[in-house]
């Protein structure tokens, strides 16, 4: 098999151009002698661009020897460092081509736990005051000096809010809180945080004993996992740039790849009205990522799908032009590690990437029972009323919380606790799903207090933990007045070194199949303007199968040609009346050739076999003028070159 190794130099301008011009040139030159020319029938001059070191050779001024090359057509072989990739495949062309669709899951979890933990994990321990301090981290030290009172600490407090460190001061748990810790300890046999673990564990259907274990005291009310879906379905899977309604996936360019990821601040920002995935890049920050090195290389091997043969320009002389072999030019296998060879991917790549959450003007009420019994059934595919959580835009905090929490505990079982008894009767509990309601639907009971009681109306679990989210991002300190006003809170994280969650063999092993799938049109990107450097063939030399007989073929509509006019687009198709005839005025009745013909499957092109010795034929180029052109051919049962005299009448 020969090689070919792509040189990158363009004598032309426009890059893919060039890329085109040496990609053919090195096909042209598979068996060529070394011989060539052009002329021009009628006596002109000169020949088509492509005619030199063709099979169309000059013998007279008038005669053409067309010649059959039967070499093997050589592989294309890419050496691709960055900036070579670019230069093959253009800007523009990069940017059509998806070489990963990356799972979110893993970068979404590496970006939440990095904020989750920004000022510390002293909050996972079994204790009131979660230890936050934001000085520890180099996320947390960019809250600022307030960093107890930024939006950004807010979201961290909400993230790794605990049934241990729960400081539900402003919110409809309140006053629940208050019956446990105004009372000395041991009054109940609980407190306050077994309460909340035993609500939040999912497969807990009665209380246990006050001496029981709750591993759930340190659980985030919020896990990341099911944040991690929440996200991916309300703000990433609405984003116009994201087409998986799920959000799983976002799919990478070549082009993005090659600069770092750079343009996704752009891509994944702000777009209509969805306030972005990404906070777009400015004077103080630049998304990048080292998922290609500097020493990055990509070797490429291709078959050609393109076929070189000789001919004539009627009006202008002899030439060569490719036509294609099949759907595409160039044939890949990126599946073949031979013929596709990657190096300089990080071995755990990275990106550094701001991202931020927005909330609504104002605050999103609970649905609750004594508004309208049809809250029971307030689900995101069945929102209750026009002003509830389900019926705010998707992509807003406040839904996506509520999401994470709905997915958290929309299946959880149906639950009875009683933490204070007297005389029989349960006198401070709560019950989930029970009674007939449906599941998550919370009712609270509170028999000790003199005034009305201070606990939360019914409503379903998700949406109460909504509510203590909305107080919980306005009031980050938790004393009870909130620091940022209703529709303020945005916090925007720069956040350097997140995990994409791939490793280097995972890209490459992702990489093969996803650009397989775009094999055509990568091929269509590097070489699909092959036609420009054609010549104008009015009819070629050829054999109509690998092993077949030679054949004369007059060009057909799809054997793109450069125009005269313009490069923009392939010469339009004039012909008045395409094929041989041995009749000058081209009557059909002398016409000898036919679109069927024995031994060949092409049913597109004007055929005619000719035979040995010498063959007078009429044809027409597409200005209307014709031509007699005087074919010899040998006595040879493989006549691979013939001799063609043309003149104009």
């Amino acid at each position: 098999m020969t090689h070919f190794s792509l040189a990158l130099s363009s004598r032309r301008g426009a890059a893919l151009r060039g890329v085109s011009l040496v990609l053919l040139a090195a096909l042209a030159a598979c068996g060529d002698d070394g011989g060539g020319g052009s002329g021009a029938a009628g006596g002109g001059g000169g020949g088509g661009e492509g005619g030199e070191g063709g099979g169309s050779v000059i013998v007279e001024p008038n005669r053409f020897r067309l010649r059959i090359d039967d070499a093997e057509l050589p592989s294309v072989v890419l050496e691709l460092d960055k900036q070579k990739a670019l230069q093959v495949f253009g800007e523009d062309g990069a940017k059509q081509i998806t070489i990963l669709d990356v799972d979110t899951t893993g970068l979404l979890r590496n970006a939440l736990e990095q904020i989750q933990n920004a000022c510390g994990t002293s909050w996972q321990n079994d204790s009131p005051d979660p230890g936050h301090n934001c000085s520890l981290t180099e996320l947390g030290q960019s809250f600022g000096d307030e960093w107890q009172t930024s939006p950004e600490f807010a979201l961290v407090r909400l993230l790794s809010m605990t049934p241990a460190n729960a400081n539900v001061t402003g919110t409809s748990l309140e006053g629940l809180q208050a019956i446990f810790e105004e009372n000395p300890p041991g009054t109940f046999g609980f407190d306050f945080a077994d309460v909340l673990a035993d609500s939040i564990t999912l497969d807990l259907a009665v209380q246990p004993d006050p001496t029981a274990v709750r591993s759930n005291r340190t659980a985030p009310f919020v896990p990341i996992p099911k944040l991690i879906l929440a996200l991916q379905q309300q703000l990433l899977g609405t984003h116009p740039a994201i087409a998986s309604p799920d959000g799983l996936r976002i799919p990478v360019s070549l082009y993005e790849a090659l600069v770092d990821l750079q343009p996704l601040s752009e891509k994944l920002g702000p777009s209509g009205d969805h306030p972005g995935v990404l906070v777009r890049d400015d004077e103080t920050f630049t998304t990048k990522s080292d998922v290609l090195l500097p020493d990055f290389q990509m070797r490429v091997v291709a078959e050609s799908g393109l076929r070189r043969v000789s001919g004539v320009d009627l009006s202008k002389g002899g030439g060569d032009m490719f036509l294609r072999d099949g759907d595409a030019p160039l044939r890949f296998d990126f599946t073949d590690p031979e013929k596709l060879q990657i190096s300089g991917i990080a071995p755990s790549p990275t990106i550094d990437m701001r991202i931020s959450l927005r909330e609504l003007p104002t605050k999103v009420k609970a649905c609750i029972e004594a508004d309208a019994p049809a809250c029971k059934e307030n689900r995101p595919d069945m929102p209750v009323g026009s002003n509830t959580v389900w019926s705010t835009p998707p992509f807003m905090m406040e839904h996506i919380v509520g999401k994470a929490a709905y997915l958290t505990y929309s299946e959880r079982v149906p639950f009875t606790g009683c933490y204070f008894r007297l005389s029989g009767t349960c006198r401070v509990g709560v019950t989930i799903g029970q009674n007939g309601d449906p599941r998550g639907w919370t009712a609270f009971t509170d028999l000790v207090s003199d005034q009305p009681p201070p606990i939360p109306p019914s409503q379903l679990f998700w949406e109460l933990l909504t509510e203590v989210g909305q107080v919980a991002i306005h009031d980050p300190t938790g004393d009870g007045n909130p620091e940022i006003p209703e529709g303020a809170a945005q916090p925007v994280f720069a956040l350097h070194n997140v995990g994409i969650g791939l490793t280097a063999d995972e890209i490459v092993a992702e990489l093969r199949p996803t650009l397989q799938s775009q094999a055509s049109e990568i091929a269509e990107i590097i070489l699909g303007r092959y036609w420009i450097n054609n010549d104008a063939l009015d009819f070629f030399y050829g054999r109509g199968a690998p092993d077949g007989a030679p054949t004369l073929f007059f060009v057909a509509e799809d054997d793109l040609r450069p125009s005269d006019q313009s490069s923009e687009a392939p010469r339009a198709y004039t012909y008045e009346s395409p094929g041989f005839f041995t009749s000058p005025d081209l009557s059909e009745a002398s016409k000898v050739s036919s679109k069927e013909l024995d031994g060949v499957d092409d049913t597109t092109h004007e055929k005619y076999r000719l035979p040995p010795g010498e063959t007078t034929l009429y044809m027409q180029d597409d200005e209307g003028a014709v031509y007699e052109v005087r074919f010899y051919v040998p006595e040879s049962d493989d006549p691979v070159e013939i001799t063609a005299d043309v003149e104009k009448l």
